[in-house]
């Protein structure tokens, strides 16, 4: 006989327009291959954001998708997870069968599901079912607030591996946000030579220099070329500025990789100027739909742009390991913490941009 499941089930539900209510929510008694997790921690970030913000969620939608917890119950053929076992729970649900899949790219599956992204219910709640192998041990060591921001640092370590970051490189970083400072993090671990970040900021850039930047500069945050919206005048600011940073920060012929994690247009641009012949542009940041790129540098150049999202096999494992040794710090980081029933101001909080990373403890 399987163990009494709990009574009580409080999760973060979307009703409306910035609008959350803290509702009672079925718990799902675990099946074949698949665990109970009791929910500790869970970050927040900016596309929960956009979610709460939204009107066009189709439904009473729970949010959220960076958690941690414990597991309490193990379902039939389970044998590789126990009761009690401290996990971090990757909130993708791929289909392990289109093309995408089977290549070992479930991150661009075809029929993905992931978790707080409409219609798929999140993990801002006291107790989540899934697939065992959605779940990875973590070692006591790390903490339960760390914990909470473990599949962001995953999402770097996956953008680690688009650029294959290594110890030669110098790296340039625009956007000092989580996932700007979650790359130098990695970058940092990886031994990266050099790493110069941006952001229209003082108080992120400022943040991103005392975590371990070689250099944070506050860039203009309206250039006149784009205040004009003329597309060509836009180019030639970045054009100029990016020769600018070249010949101040001892770069050679530009950076080896450029990371775009703002999604500002300007930015976009920047990062493609500022890199030597045969570098790489990894475009992280959600900006416009259309951008303007200059596209003949890319040819000139011969330089490699790619995009990058959520994680791949063997991320959350990286991101855990790293963590473990001491190899990347994410205290610092997290900057405020909030119960589960006072949800709706740490959405308020994440929404102000005050913070770095907010994290919420489910089970309070």
């Amino acid at each position: 006989m399987s163990a009494a499941l709990p009574k009580s089930n409080r999760a973060v539900v979307w009703t409306g327009v910035r609008r959350l209510e803290i509702q009672q929510r079925p718990i799902v008694e675990p099946g074949e291959g698949e665990v109970l997790v009791e929910i500790v921690a869970t970050g927040i970030c900016g596309s929960d954001c956009h979610n709460w913000e939204s009107a066009s969620v189709s439904r009473q939608l729970v949010l959220g998708h960076e958690s941690s917890g414990v597991i309490i119950q193990v379902g039939r053929n389970v044998t590789d997870r126990a009761v009690g076992q401290r996990v971090a729970v990757e909130p993708g649900f791929a289909c392990m069968e289109c093309e995408f899949c089977l290549r070992g790219n479930p991150n661009t599956c075809a029929n993905l599901r992931y978790c707080g992204l409409d219609p798929t219910d999140g993990t801002l709640c006291q107790y989540f079912t899934c697939r065992a192998s959605m779940t990875v041990p973590i070692p006591d060591s790390v903490s339960w607030e760390e914990a909470g921001a473990i599949q962001p640092l995953a999402i770097a370590v996956q953008l680690g591996r688009r650029a294959a970051l290594n110890a030669h490189q110098t790296l340039a970083i625009f956007g000092c946000g989580p996932l700007g400072l979650l790359v130098l993090a990695v970058a940092r671990a990886y031994g990266v030579e050099k790493v110069v970040m941006f952001d229209v900021e003082e108080s992120r850039a400022k943040f991103a220099k005392e975590y371990g930047a070689d250099a944070a500069i506050v860039t203009p945050a309206a250039p006149p070329a784009s205040v004009s919206g003329d597309t060509n005048a836009t180019f030639s600011f970045a054009q100029e500025y990016a020769a600018r940073i070249i010949a101040e920060h001892d770069v050679g012929n530009g950076f080896d990789v450029a990371v775009e994690a703002s999604g500002a247009e300007i930015c976009a641009q920047m990062a493609v100027c500022v890199l030597k012949a045969g570098g790489t542009c990894i475009q992280a940041g959600l900006g416009k739909p259309l951008t303007a790129v200059p596209l003949f540098l890319l040819t000139a150049k011969e330089l490699t742009i790619k995009g990058t999202v959520r994680f791949t096999p063997g991320c959350f494992a990286d991101a855990i390991s790293l963590l473990s040794r001491k190899l990347v710090d994410l205290k610092p980081l997290i900057t405020s913490t909030y119960p589960l029933t006072e949800a709706a101001k740490a959405f308020e909080a994440q929404h102000a941009r005050k913070d770095i990373k907010i994290v919420i403890m489910n089970q309070k």
